[in-house]
Protein backbone atom coordinates (compact mmCIF):
# COMPACT_ATOMS: atom_id res chain seq x y z
CA UNK A 1 0.00 0.00 0.00
CA UNK A 2 1.64 3.36 -1.02
CA UNK A 3 1.36 6.04 1.79
CA UNK A 4 2.79 8.75 -0.16
CA UNK A 5 -0.13 11.22 0.99
CA UNK A 6 -0.87 9.51 4.15
CA UNK A 7 -1.11 11.05 7.32
CA UNK A 8 2.12 9.76 9.89
CA UNK A 9 2.03 8.37 12.94
CA UNK A 10 4.62 7.28 15.46
CA UNK A 11 3.79 5.12 18.66
CA UNK A 12 6.00 4.50 21.29
CA UNK A 13 5.45 1.55 23.02
CA UNK A 14 3.67 0.19 20.10
CA UNK A 15 4.28 -3.80 20.98
CA UNK A 16 2.40 -3.73 23.90
CA UNK A 17 -1.73 -3.82 24.52
CA UNK A 18 -2.39 -0.35 24.20
CA UNK A 19 0.29 0.33 21.34
CA UNK A 20 -1.27 -3.04 19.28
CA UNK A 21 -4.33 -1.74 19.26
CA UNK A 22 -3.09 2.22 18.01
CA UNK A 23 -1.34 0.19 15.84
CA UNK A 24 -4.21 -1.38 13.76
CA UNK A 25 -6.43 1.27 14.66
CA UNK A 26 -3.99 3.77 12.98
CA UNK A 27 -2.86 1.71 10.29
CA UNK A 28 -5.76 1.78 7.41
CA UNK A 29 -5.06 5.23 6.60
CA UNK A 30 -2.12 6.43 8.05
CA UNK A 31 1.84 5.44 8.27
CA UNK A 32 2.45 4.07 11.25
CA UNK A 33 6.37 3.93 12.39
CA UNK A 34 6.04 1.31 15.76
CA UNK A 35 8.89 2.00 18.40
CA UNK A 36 9.35 -0.31 20.97
CA UNK A 37 12.08 -3.24 22.07
CA UNK A 38 10.07 -5.26 19.54
CA UNK A 39 8.78 -5.34 16.37
CA UNK A 40 4.93 -5.04 15.67
CA UNK A 41 4.50 -6.67 12.01
CA UNK A 42 1.31 -4.58 11.52
CA UNK A 43 3.28 -1.52 11.61
CA UNK A 44 4.39 0.36 8.49
CA UNK A 45 8.01 0.53 10.10
CA UNK A 46 9.37 -0.38 12.78
CA UNK A 47 12.69 1.20 14.75
CA UNK A 48 14.11 -1.14 17.23
CA UNK A 49 15.21 0.43 20.73
CA UNK A 50 17.33 -1.24 23.40
CA UNK A 51 15.61 -1.99 26.48
CA UNK A 52 19.35 -1.51 29.02
CA UNK A 53 20.26 1.63 26.86
CA UNK A 54 20.76 5.30 28.22
CA UNK A 55 17.60 7.56 26.99
CA UNK A 56 20.25 8.87 25.27
CA UNK A 57 21.41 5.73 22.69
CA UNK A 58 17.22 5.56 22.52
CA UNK A 59 17.13 8.71 21.05
CA UNK A 60 20.20 8.60 19.15
CA UNK A 61 18.44 5.63 17.48
CA UNK A 62 15.06 7.20 17.23
CA UNK A 63 16.59 10.25 15.04
CA UNK A 64 18.30 8.20 12.90
CA UNK A 65 15.20 5.95 11.99
CA UNK A 66 13.37 9.43 11.83
CA UNK A 67 12.31 11.29 8.42
CA UNK A 68 9.99 14.20 8.28
CA UNK A 69 7.14 15.39 9.90
CA UNK A 70 4.27 13.13 12.03
CA UNK A 71 0.64 14.29 12.34
CA UNK A 72 0.67 12.19 15.57
CA UNK A 73 3.18 11.27 17.90
CA UNK A 74 1.58 8.42 21.00
CA UNK A 75 3.32 7.80 23.74
CA UNK A 76 1.33 4.25 25.21
CA UNK A 77 4.19 2.84 26.57
CA UNK A 78 4.30 1.77 30.11
CA UNK A 79 4.24 -0.37 33.43
CA UNK A 80 3.03 -1.07 36.67
CA UNK A 81 4.32 -2.40 40.15
CA UNK A 82 2.65 -1.82 43.52
CA UNK A 83 4.83 -1.72 46.49
CA UNK A 84 4.94 1.18 49.52
CA UNK A 85 8.12 3.06 50.53
CA UNK A 86 8.35 0.78 53.53
CA UNK A 87 9.58 -1.83 51.01
CA UNK A 88 13.27 -2.74 50.70
CA UNK A 89 12.51 -3.31 46.97
CA UNK A 90 11.04 0.71 46.40
CA UNK A 91 14.33 2.27 45.15
CA UNK A 92 14.70 -0.74 42.54
CA UNK A 93 11.19 -0.61 42.09
CA UNK A 94 11.07 3.41 41.34
CA UNK A 95 14.46 3.41 38.98
CA UNK A 96 12.24 0.53 37.11
CA UNK A 97 8.84 2.66 36.84
CA UNK A 98 10.43 5.53 35.85
CA UNK A 99 12.28 3.75 33.25
CA UNK A 100 9.03 2.11 31.84
CA UNK A 101 6.67 5.51 32.40
CA UNK A 102 8.61 8.53 32.36
CA UNK A 103 11.72 7.67 30.28
CA UNK A 104 9.84 6.43 27.15
CA UNK A 105 7.35 10.32 27.66
CA UNK A 106 10.90 12.27 27.74
CA UNK A 107 11.71 10.27 24.88
CA UNK A 108 8.44 11.27 22.95
CA UNK A 109 8.35 14.78 24.00
CA UNK A 110 11.92 14.96 23.11
CA UNK A 111 11.31 14.16 19.36
CA UNK A 112 8.86 15.95 18.89
CA UNK A 113 10.63 18.83 19.26
CA UNK A 114 11.97 17.76 15.86
CA UNK A 115 9.22 15.49 14.32
CA UNK A 116 6.02 17.07 15.33
CA UNK A 117 3.80 18.15 12.35
CA UNK A 118 2.54 21.91 12.61
CA UNK A 119 -1.16 21.39 14.20
CA UNK A 120 0.08 17.87 14.96
CA UNK A 121 -1.14 15.41 18.40
CA UNK A 122 1.21 15.07 20.93
CA UNK A 123 0.44 12.40 23.42
CA UNK A 124 1.17 10.61 27.10
CA UNK A 125 -0.55 8.42 28.82
CA UNK A 126 -0.67 9.09 32.56
CA UNK A 127 -2.69 7.03 35.27
CA UNK A 128 -5.63 8.60 36.51
CA UNK A 129 -5.76 7.91 40.18
CA UNK A 130 -1.89 9.60 40.80
CA UNK A 131 -3.42 12.16 39.54
CA UNK A 132 -6.71 12.33 41.31
CA UNK A 133 -5.13 11.26 44.72
CA UNK A 134 -2.13 9.81 46.54
CA UNK A 135 -0.76 6.16 45.98
CA UNK A 136 1.13 4.90 49.33
CA UNK A 137 0.60 1.14 48.19
CA UNK A 138 1.47 1.87 44.74
CA UNK A 139 4.60 4.69 45.49
CA UNK A 140 6.94 3.65 42.63
CA UNK A 141 4.62 3.75 40.14
CA UNK A 142 2.58 6.61 41.67
CA UNK A 143 5.67 8.88 41.30
CA UNK A 144 6.82 7.99 37.52
CA UNK A 145 3.51 8.66 36.72
CA UNK A 146 3.22 11.79 38.47
CA UNK A 147 6.17 12.77 36.54
CA UNK A 148 4.31 12.02 33.32
CA UNK A 149 2.14 14.31 34.36
CA UNK A 150 4.58 17.31 34.92
CA UNK A 151 6.20 16.49 31.95
CA UNK A 152 2.86 16.94 29.59
CA UNK A 153 2.04 20.14 31.38
CA UNK A 154 5.31 21.88 31.08
CA UNK A 155 5.54 20.63 26.89
CA UNK A 156 1.79 21.99 26.60
CA UNK A 157 3.63 25.41 27.06
CA UNK A 158 4.66 24.87 23.42
CA UNK A 159 7.77 26.64 23.96
CA UNK A 160 9.72 23.94 21.87
CA UNK A 161 6.95 22.22 19.73
CA UNK A 162 4.69 23.76 17.18
CA UNK A 163 2.53 26.44 18.37
CA UNK A 164 -0.47 25.20 16.88
CA UNK A 165 0.16 21.81 18.06
CA UNK A 166 -2.10 19.88 20.96
CA UNK A 167 -0.64 18.00 23.71
CA UNK A 168 -3.56 15.63 25.45
CA UNK A 169 -2.73 13.21 28.62
CA UNK A 170 -5.18 10.40 28.82
CA UNK A 171 -5.47 8.74 32.14
CA UNK A 172 -7.24 5.51 31.90
CA UNK A 173 -9.10 3.46 33.97
CA UNK A 174 -7.78 -0.58 34.18
CA UNK A 175 -7.61 -1.70 30.53
CA UNK A 176 -8.66 -5.48 29.62
CA UNK A 177 -5.31 -6.94 28.96
CA UNK A 178 -4.08 -10.42 29.77
CA UNK A 179 -1.69 -9.21 31.94
CA UNK A 180 -4.58 -7.23 34.04
CA UNK A 181 -5.95 -10.38 33.99
CA UNK A 182 -3.66 -12.52 34.90
CA UNK A 183 -2.48 -9.59 38.25
CA UNK A 184 -6.26 -8.86 39.42
CA UNK A 185 -8.09 -12.47 38.75
CA UNK A 186 -10.72 -11.46 41.38
CA UNK A 187 -12.07 -8.24 39.43
CA UNK A 188 -14.71 -7.85 37.48
CA UNK A 189 -13.61 -7.24 34.18
CA UNK A 190 -17.03 -6.27 32.32
CA UNK A 191 -16.09 -2.72 33.62
CA UNK A 192 -12.40 -2.98 32.10
CA UNK A 193 -11.77 -0.94 29.21
CA UNK A 194 -11.22 -2.60 25.86
CA UNK A 195 -7.60 -0.79 24.12
CA UNK A 196 -9.43 -0.77 20.77
CA UNK A 197 -11.93 1.88 22.17
CA UNK A 198 -9.33 3.78 23.41
CA UNK A 199 -7.26 3.55 20.66
CA UNK A 200 -10.75 4.63 18.20
CA UNK A 201 -10.87 7.73 21.08
CA UNK A 202 -7.28 8.40 20.26
CA UNK A 203 -7.85 8.26 16.54
CA UNK A 204 -10.38 10.72 16.18
CA UNK A 205 -8.33 13.42 18.19
CA UNK A 206 -5.72 12.76 15.78
CA UNK A 207 -7.59 13.77 13.04
CA UNK A 208 -9.42 16.78 14.46
CA UNK A 209 -12.54 14.96 15.17
CA UNK A 210 -13.62 16.70 18.97
CA UNK A 211 -9.81 16.86 19.69
CA UNK A 212 -9.49 18.48 23.51
CA UNK A 213 -7.64 21.69 23.83
CA UNK A 214 -4.02 21.78 24.46
CA UNK A 215 -3.24 20.91 27.75
CA UNK A 216 -6.00 18.66 28.05
CA UNK A 217 -6.34 15.81 30.90
CA UNK A 218 -8.64 13.07 30.10
CA UNK A 219 -9.77 10.24 32.57
CA UNK A 220 -10.67 7.45 29.99
CA UNK A 221 -14.01 5.43 31.26
CA UNK A 222 -15.98 2.63 29.78
CA UNK A 223 -19.23 3.78 29.09
CA UNK A 224 -22.06 1.89 26.95
CA UNK A 225 -18.69 -0.18 25.78
CA UNK A 226 -17.02 2.88 24.56
CA UNK A 227 -14.27 4.74 26.12
CA UNK A 228 -15.66 7.78 27.16
CA UNK A 229 -13.26 10.94 28.18
CA UNK A 230 -13.45 13.12 31.37
CA UNK A 231 -11.59 16.49 31.56
CA UNK A 232 -10.07 17.12 34.55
Amino acid sequence: MAFAAARRAIIIGGSGALGRACVQSFRGNWEVTSVDISANLDAHRNIAVQAGDLPELQARALFAGLQGKYEAILCVAGGYVAGSVGNAEVFAQTQSMFGMNLNPSLLTAHIATKHLAASGLLLFTGAATPFKSITTEQMAYGLSKTAVHSLASNVAERTDIPADATVVTILPETLDTLRNRADMPQEDTSKWLQPGSVAALVKMWAEGENRPENGSFAVVKKEAGCAVPEFL
